[in-house]
């Protein structure tokens, strides 16, 4: 099975839906003929409206009462870091990305997990464009366990605010956030240096290895459940493996658009396809069977507890948030209308 596999070597996050290829992976198989961008915004809109059919997501475009205080609250805190060399304009865009994230897709949460959920996405956003000095993220992990100060001001930030994980999350879910962080950091400090390395036809687990280490997934699934609601870890913990499936999956499909425009091929989709001697639009198609198979588990795993009323309101709002956000060019494709919400 290729690509799709076990994140973190769980037990099976989503029903074996992935076939090996037809073919060994040693063995060329000609290219997909590149498709023209009427055919891609065709492929993509039955893809979207696939996806919100299969899982009965409605797309979502009202903000949570509490985001005007939210939205507040963090502009304040912002307005006093320092920043370093980063741009004020620039950090405004990873703010506003962190609060709409925050509310949209947390808006269940207490209003100071939203707060912190925003100036934690904030961060990594900064962190993910490649605004810091590698030199300061090559230090971030030794420094941060060591509690000594970092080598950026904003990464001071970022590591308060991972000390700061238990005042809003259950112990479990604390440290999950904190360790996940420092993979997602690790991973981002080497992701240049390994852009140009060549994909093995036998490394088929790889691609998935390397979303699991910089895709924050942990992370955005802890978030779903704070403590001042969750307290007991087990009442949610069995739905972490599917959840951060969707959230990869759910990912990838909807930047895939995005990402054909722009001509970007170093991303998940297209190494697995290249591993796997496969043409991308049948590997999203699959993708898309697996964020299905992982809904339903997940659903199944919360039926009848609040906990799964708390799942599916982050559901609804992380694809949401994705739909409507102009970066990903797809919410004229939805067929109930969503670009004009």
């Amino acid at each position: 099975m290729y690509c799709v596999s076990n994140i973190n070597n769980a037990p099976a996050l989503v029903k074996p839906s992935f076939k090996e290829p037809d073919v060994p992976p040693h063995i060329h198989v000609e290219a997909q003929r590149p498709c023209t961008e009427d055919e891609l915004m065709q492929f993509t809109r039955t893809i979207v409206n696939d996806l919100l059919a299969r899982t009965g997501i409605r797309v979502d475009a009202a903000l949570p009462p509490q985001h005007a205080e939210v939205d507040a609250r963090v502009r304040a805190t912002v307005a006093g870091w320092d920043i370093g060399n980063v741009s004020r304009a620039r950090l405004e865009r990873y703010m506003v990305t962190g609060i709409m994230m925050s509310t949209m897709t947390f808006g269940h949460t207490a209003l100071e997990t939203q707060v912190m959920i925003a100036l934690n996405t904030t961060c990594v956003t900064c962190i993910d464009d490649d605004e810091l000095d590698v030199g300061a993220l090559a230090e971030f992990a030794a420094r941060l366990q060591a509690g000594q100060p970092q080598l950026h001001p904003l990464l001071d930030r970022y590591a308060e605010l991972l000390r700061r994980m238990p005042e809003c999350f259950c112990p479990y879910s604390a440290t999950a956030i904190l360790a996940d962080s420092i993979n997602f950091v690790n991973s981002t400090l080497f992701e240049g240096e390994l852009e140009s390395m060549r994909l093995r036809p036998a490394a088929g687990k790889y691609p998935t290895y390397k979303r699991a280490r910089n895709g924050l997934g942990d992370v955005y699934a802890a978030f779903i459940w704070d403590k001042f609601s969750f307290p007991d870890v087990s009442t949610f913990i069995q739905a972490f493996p599917d959840t951060i499936t969707v959230t990869f999956f759910i990912n990838e499909v909807l930047s895939f658009y995005k990402e054909e425009l722009s001509g970007d091929t170093k991303n998940f989709v297209h190494d697995c396809a290249r591993i796997a001697s496969r043409d991308t639009h049948s590997f999203v198609r699959e993708l898309l069977d697996g964020i299905v198979a992982a809904v339903d588990a997940a659903r199944g795993i919360l039926d009848g507890e609040k906990e799964r009323e708390a799942w599916e309101r982050w559901l609804t709002g992380f694809v949401s948030w994705h739909i409507l956000t102009p970066r990903y060019r797809i919410a004229s494709l939805v067929e109930n209308g969503a670009e004009g919400c």
